[in-house]
């Protein structure tokens, strides 16, 4: 945009708003970098179309839909709203319950095992150590009681 003599010089509270409005803006010559931040002519050149912008009255909305609309493209440095908060949100829930299923798994026995260590008793049932312990203490006293008689 060339110098025309229509323009006046902004007041001190509409270039802080210019800068305002550089500094929230995504430069789309500067990948990753605002308008403020990028050194390309280009860059200058909105930011001195951003002022004139301003002193023509415009508000700082329409001048970022002005911008907008020269880049094609959403220059706001946020997200689009239709799938930028359902999306990591589901993607959260999602590995919350894979850990929770993995965690579940390793916590689980094995299956075909009891919780406690058991053996095979002579039939093939399974006879764990606890009830093995309290047979042979009962054996030990019924044969120590035999011994006293």
């Amino acid at each position: 945009m060339s110098e025309d003599s229509t323009t006046r010089p902004l007041s001190p509270a509409e270039e802080k708003a210019a800068t305002a409005i550089a500094k929230q803006t995504m430069s789309p010559f500067c990948p990753g970098r605002t308008l403020a931040d990028c050194p390309s002519e280009y860059a200058t050149e909105w930011r001195e179309e951003i002022r004139h912008m301003l002193a023509a009255g415009r508000s700082p909305a329409e001048i970022q839909q002005e911008l907008e609309r020269r880049a094609g493209s959403n220059l706001s440095g946020s997200p689009a709203r239709d799938s930028s908060y359902w999306v990591p949100a589901a993607f959260t829930v999602l590995g919350l319950g894979v850990l929770a299923a993995i965690f579940l798994r390793l916590r689980a026995p094995a299956p075909g095992k009891s919780a406690t260590p058991a053996e095979k008793g002579p039939e093939g049932a399974a006879i764990d150590f606890e009830q093995r312990i309290d047979d042979t203490r009962l054996e030990a006293e019924l044969a120590a009681e035999d011994d006293d008689r």
